[in-house]
């Protein structure tokens, strides 16, 4: 975002460059923050009401309390495209407790500080979707116990940590495990699995997060009558999928064709070829292929991420 685009802080549209929050705001302090990433489509949100119900239900157990009504919020998007001339573009909502006041009682709440910006589309690599991405799997571990593992909160050093781990050696993502050595999720997706022509992903009880893109690849499969479910899963059924797949707002369907050195696939398939690597995808494993030896999107994958598309232009026509 350049320091001219207008943003939304409060009640105030103001330049980004002019932008401020309270220095004592629970959110700098604490990191006590609830945030949402959108994807704009030709001017429209897509799936604003999903993302603003599930801000304001982990605003209800973080006591992050926005304001601003969902009519409100659909207001404020719309007038910061408009003024930052904006089609195809991400939206970020960020809502912290507020600034901190000693005199609060527990069970109340000031307002919510809530920042909206709005700026243009970046893309991920277009050879992500038309070869595959490499992603790793991560050391650190996601922690199911932890009751904000289900909620999308501005604590995120955890995944920056993994993720950096993961571009180190060139990867599109890191894999986290929890502390059952449960597949839980990537540090900025959800994780899908196919095997057998069925489609499976992490429950959010391993530590998932319950996004927004999962749920429409979920309602994708169940219209494509593809059989999904959510179940605990561990490294071996990560190196026996056939497919593997990443979902979020922003990337939407993206194939994953490496995990480390292991290549992604059925065993049978001819067109597999040998990784070059003996490490096995498990953690301390081997860094990630190099891209120019990825493999290819497997048809369940590619099936789904054209689902996803339609869905989007369904709505968002």
């Amino acid at each position: 975002m350049s320091q001219g685009e207008l943003m939304y802080v409060s009640g105030r549209y103001v330049a980004a460059a002019e932008a401020t929050v309270s220095a004592s705001d629970a959110g700098l302090l604490l990191g006590a923050g609830l945030f949402e990433t959108l994807r704009i489509y030709g001017g429209r949100t897509f799936r604003l009401a999903a993302h603003l119900a599930r801000l304001r239900a982990s605003g209800q157990v973080m006591r992050i309390f926005v304001r601003e009504t969902d009519d409100e919020i659909a207001a404020i998007i719309a007038r910061l495209l408009e003024a930052n001339g904006l089609g195809d573009a991400r939206v970020r909502l960020t809502a912290t407790r507020g600034p901190l006041d000693p005199h609060l009682e527990d069970d109340a709440a000031p307002r919510a500080t809530l920042i909206v910006a709005a700026g243009p589309m970046t893309h991920y690599p277009k050879e992500f979707y038309d070869q595959g991405a490499s992603v790793i799997v991560s050391d650190i571990k996601a922690n199911e116990t932890d009751p904000t593992s289900v909620h999308k909160t501005t604590s995120y050093a955890r995944n920056l940590l993994a993720l950096r781990e993961a571009h180190r050696v060139h990867a599109a993502e890191a894999l986290l495990f929890n502390t059952r050595n449960r597949l839980a999720e990537g540090t900025l997706s959800n994780v899908f699995i196919v095997k057998g022509g069925r489609l499976a992903t992490p429950p959010v009880e391993d530590g998932a997060l319950p996004g927004i893109a999962r749920a429409v690849v979920l309602e994708a499969a169940a219209e494509a009558g593809i059989p999904a479910e959510q179940r605990s899963l561990v490294i071996r059924d990560l190196l026996d999928a056939d497919e593997v797949f990443l979902t979020n707002s922003v990337m939407e369907v993206m194939p994953v064709v490496r995990i480390e050195g292991h290549e992604v696939g059925p065993k049978d398939d001819p067109a597999r070829q040998p990784s070059g690597h003996g490490t096995p995808a498990v953690p301390g494993g081997a860094a990630a292929a190099s891209p120019d030896r990825l493999g290819r999107p497997g048809p369940v994958t590619r099936r789904l991420a054209e689902a996803y598309r339609d869905m989007v232009a369904r709505e968002t026509a």
